[in-house]
C-alpha cells in the first residue's frame, strides 16, 4: 500500500481540514509534560514454542521510568535513582522493549520521517475515532531490533486512532517489516493503548498499557504486557539521580577500604528479609547482612552485620509436577563504615533450607554496546556474577536468615 500526503481521501471520506495539524500540536504539548514525571512500569513476560501451545509466564518486571534528555531512563522501584546502564543490561535475559513511554510517539508523529493515510471517522472501542495509517522507512527509522550483537534499524508501519473531540491519541498499532534475516526474527509488533492518568495537577496522557510480540525465525513467541501507574512529579516528590552518581556535586571520598576487597574473598551473608515467592518480581531489592566478619588474613575488612544489597535478576516458575521457582540473585553493594562500595560476586553455596532444591551459578555472554535515544527490542543475556536458587513453591518463601556464600570476582570477569 502506498501512503499519501495528509490531505488524501480514502474510503470515500475527506479528512477534516486542519485536524491532523491541530492534533499534532496538542500531542506535542502533552509530550512536553513527560519530562516532569516519573512513573512505575510493570511488565509481565510470557513465552511459548509454538502457536498451539499455552503461554507460559516467564516473570514480572517493575521499574521506575522517566523521559530525561530525550532518553528513557529506568530505575529500581523506590530506589530514587536511575540505572546508569541500558535496561537490557539490567534485565539480562528474555525480550526487553523500550521506547514506549515517550520515544515511540515522537517517531510515529515525526512528520519529516513518517507518511500518513487518512482512513476516515470509524468505529473503535465503542466509539468513533479518526483513523490513520502510517509508515516509516528504514532509512528514517530509529526503531532498533537487536539479537545478540546484531542491531539494525528497521522500517515499521501501522495504524493510530484519534478522539474526534478531545484530539487525544487513543491507540497505536505497529509492526516492523522487511526485517533483515541476520536478526533471526520473523515478526515484531507493538500495540499501545493511551489514556489519561490522574495527577494532582491535571491528567497526563500516557500509554497506559502496551503489548509487545516478538517471534523468532524458528517460531518461538515472546509476549509482554506493560502497564504504567503511580506517576508523580519527581522534581518535587522524589530525589532522582543516576546510579553511581553522587547526590551532591562533591565527589565521594576514596579510601583504602576497597583495596582490601580482593577476588576470591567470600561473603557469608544471611537474608535480612524473607522473599515471598508469589509476589517476587525482577528488580526487587534484596537485603542481607554479613553473618560473619569478612577478613583478609587477620584483618577485618567488613564486620559481621555489615549491610549487603542486591536485587532479583531472574524469576521463572514451573507448575509441573508441583510449583517450583528459579530465582536469580545478584549482590551489588557492601556498606563498610558508612561507605557503600560496589561489589561483583558469584554464589558459591547456599542453605541448608527445607525449600531449597538446588542452586547453580550462571555466567552469560557479555555485550557492552550502549544505546542512545531510540526505541528497541532486544533478546540477549549479559555477563554478571549471579546466583540461582531453585525453590519448592509449596514452601511459599525464601526465609529471613537464609544463608549464602558469595565469592568476590574481579569486575572484568
Amino acid at each position: 500500500m502506498r501512503l499519501l500526503p495528509l490531505a488524501a481521501v480514502a474510503w470515500g471520506q475527506q479528512e477534516p481540514e486542519g485536524f491532523f495539524e491541530s492534533f499534532h500540536q496538542h500531542l506535542k504539548r502533552e509530550n512536553s509534560r513527560l519530562p516532569e514525571y516519573v512513573c512505575t512500569q510493570t511488565i509481565d513476560r510470557f513465552t511459548r514454542s509454538a502457536p498451539e501451545e499455552q503461554w507460559r509466564k516467564v516473570d514480572t518486571l517493575r521499574f521506575e521510568v522517566a523521559l530525561i534528555g530525550g532518553q528513557e531512563r529506568y530505575g529500581r522501584v523506590g530506589a530514587n535513582q536511575f540505572y546508569d546502564q541500558p535496561l537490557a543490561d539490567v534485565v539480562r535475559s528474555g525480550v526487553v522493549s523500550t521506547g514506549k513511554f515517550g520515544l515511540l510517539v515522537r517517531q510515529v508523529f515525526d512528520t519529516q520521517a513518517a507518511r500518513y493515510l487518512y482512513k476516515g471517522l470509524n468505529d473503535r472501542d465503542g466509539g468513533k475515532a479518526h483513523e490513520y495509517d502510517f509508515e516509516v522507512a528504514a532509512k528514517d527509522s530509529n526503531y532498533q531490533l537487536r539479537s545478540g550483537s546484531k542491531e539494525v534499524a528497521v522500517a515499521f508501519q501501522g495504524t493510530f486512532w484519534i478522539h474526534p473531540d478531545t484530539k487525544d491519541l487513543l491507540r497505536v498499532e505497529m509492526q516492523a517489516f522487511d526485517i533483515p534475516e541476520v536478526l533471526g526474527f520473523s515478526e515484531a509488533a507493538t500495540t499501545l493503548v493511551y489514556g489519561r492518568v490522574s495527577l494532582a495537577e491535571s491528567p497526563l496522557l500516557l500509554p497506559v498499557s502496551v503489548e509487545t510480540l516478538v517471534v523468532t525465525a524458528d517460531g518461538i513467541e515472546n509476549r509482554s504486557f506493560s502497564k504504567v501507574n503511580g506517576c508523580r512529579r519527581y522534581q518535587t516528590q522524589s530525589s532522582i539521580r543516576f546510579e553511581g552518581e553522587a547526590a551532591t556535586p562533591e565527589p565521594r571520598p576514596v579510601t583504602a577500604i576497597q583495596e582490601h576487597l580482593q577476588p576470591g574473598m567470600v561473603l557469608d551473608v544471611a537474608l535480612q528479609e524473607q522473599l515471598a515467592l508469589n509476589s517476587l518480581t525482577v528488580g526487587q531489592p534484596v537485603v542481607a547482612r554479613l553473618a560473619r566478619d569478612l577478613k583478609q588474613g587477620d584483618r577485618v575488612v567488613a564486620p559481621q552485620g555489615s549491610l549487603v544489597s542486591g536485587e532479583v535478576v531472574h524469576l521463572e516458575k514451573e507448575s509441573s509436577p508441583f510449583a517450583t521457582y528459579e530465582v536469580g540473585l545478584e549482590l551489588q553493594t557492601l556498606e563498610i563504615h558508612g561507605q557503600t562500595l560496589p561489589i561483583a560476586a558469584t554464589m558459591e553455596d547456599a542453605g541448608p533450607s527445607a525449600g531449597l532444591m538446588r542452586q547453580s551459578k550462571r555466567m552469560e555472554p557479555s555485550f557492552s554496546k550502549r544505546r542512545g535515544a531510540r526505541m528497541d527490542i532486544l533478546v540477549r543475556k549479559v555477563q554478571r556474577g549471579q546466583g540461582y536458587l531453585v525453590w519448592d513453591g509449596r514452601r511459599g518463601t525464601i526465609p529471613k536468615g537464609f544463608r549464602m556464600k558469595w565469592k568476590i570476582v574481579a569486575p572484568e570477569q
